[in-house]
This record gives C-alpha cells, sequence and structure tokens, in this order.
C-alpha cells in the first residue's frame, strides 16, 4: 500500500498536548514553538528544529488511512550535544547539524524544547544554545453527565396551593379580615358594648312642623 502523491502542509499541529509551529510560521513570535527532540532507537535524544509537518494519505480497501511527518533540521548528536553530568543540562551547537539524511519523523514520537542562547559572555559558548524541554499542556479528564449540574429532571411530587403552610401571623390577619367582614355586613347597624342596637338616634329638641304651626296659630287667637 503506497501513499497517494498529493499531500497536505501545515504551518502548525497539536499533538501529544504540544503545539508545534514550524521555523517558518513561528520564527518572528514571541515563543518557541518549533524546537523538536526525539528519543532514537539507541536511547540517545536527537535535537532540532521543525521545518515542515506533512499529511500522508494511504488508500485501503476499505478506508483512507492517514499520518503526520515531521520534517527536522537535525542536530549533530555526537559532536553537537553537551550534558553537564551533574545537572543534567544540555547544551547543542546549533552550527552542526547531523550528518545523515534522516529528517522525517513521526508525529507522535516528538516531545517539545526550547532553546535560548547560552547564559555566557565568553565568545567561545555563542555557539551553544541551552535546551529547555517544555512540559505538555495541562489537560483535565473529568466525567461529563448528561444533564445539568444542580437540575433536577422530574418532580414526582410538586407543591400546590394547597400544600403551602401560612405563618402564624398570615392566619391571625385572615381570620380578623372574616371577622371584619361579617361584623359590617350590616351597614349603618352595629351593637354597643351591652349588646343594645345603636341606631340613628333621633333628635328630641327637633319640633314637628304640624306642632308649630298650632303653637303659632294660638298665639294669633290670643
Amino acid at each position: 500500500m503506497e501513499p497517494r502523491k498529493d499531500v497536505r502542509c501545515w504551518d502548525h499541529y497539536f499533538i501529544n498536548n504540544y503545539n508545534f509551529h514550524t521555523y517558518s510560521y513561528g520564527k518572528n513570535k514571541s515563543s518557541m514553538n518549533y524546537g523538536v527532540s526525539v528519543k532514537g532507537v539507541d536511547n540517545v535524544e536527537y535535537y532540532g528544529i521543525l521545518q515542515e509537518v506533512i499529511e500522508l494519505t494511504y488508500l485501503g480497501t476499505h478506508q483512507l488511512y492517514k499520518t503526520i511527518l515531521f520534517k527536522c533540521d537535525w542536530f549533530d548528536s555526537t559532536n553537537g550535544v553537551n550534558i553537564h553530568q551533574h545537572y543534567k543540562l544540555v547544551d547543542v551547537n546549533h552550527t552542526k547539524k547531523y550528518p545523515k539524511y534522516d529528517p522525517f519523523v513521526l508525529a507522535y514520537q516528538v516531545t517539545q524544547v526550547s532553546f535560548t542562547p547560552y547564559p555566557s559572555m565568553k565568545n567561545d559558548r555563542n555557539q551553544w544554545w541551552a535546551v529547555l524541554k517544555m512540559k505538555p499542556r495541562a489537560t483535565i479528564d473529568s466525567q461529563m453527565d448528561d444533564i445539568a449540574p444542580f437540575q433536577e429532571e422530574n418532580n414526582d411530587n410538586p407543591p400546590t396551593l394547597s400544600h403551602l403552610d401560612m405563618t402564624e401571623d398570615e392566619s391571625i390577619e385572615g381570620n380578623e379580615l372574616a371577622n371584619y367582614v361579617g361584623e359590617s355586613s350590616e351597614f349603618g347597624v352595629s351593637e354597643d358594648e351591652d349588646g343594645e342596637e345603636e341606631g340613628e338616634e333621633e333628635d328630641e329638641s327637633n319640633i314637628n312642623e304640624q306642632e308649630l304651626d298650632e303653637l303659632l296659630a294660638n298665639e294669633d287667637e290670643d
């Protein structure tokens, strides 16, 4: 099974929780994401710079198969790498390249590193870069529930107005209101403390018109 002749190229690619950039894409950015490292079969660490991300497609009998290759420029792992025996610090000489032509590596085998100028004022260290191994981006593996949190899917006994209990103050006010309505149902008539009805009292000082006419008539006769 051979790959198809048409390929796809990417200027950045996310894999192994690393965000890789090609050198042409990321050389002017504030962060370096084009440093790569891979451990060979001889248990030797190889360091380089990512140049291309290539996607190959293989046509199978039932489906398509895809794989990602990283094309890198590798530094010389024999004469171009210096490892501090006590602190395990790694320096690479960026002027010395890997002598063999072996630029391709599978993307899932690669980890990310960053290169920085060697922290020394001496001119003999200008060709050396300090290697900083990057940590993969943190991910949180948690189970996602289908039901929204703090939400009940259903309620078998929903509350109704008949189930709501009034407070003591509310019940008293309701009784007073009922008594008030009952007492004031007959307007203009009420009972005093002795139980007698209080109506509109007649003003005894008022004289009937007929009696007034009789008194005036008697005065005229006299």
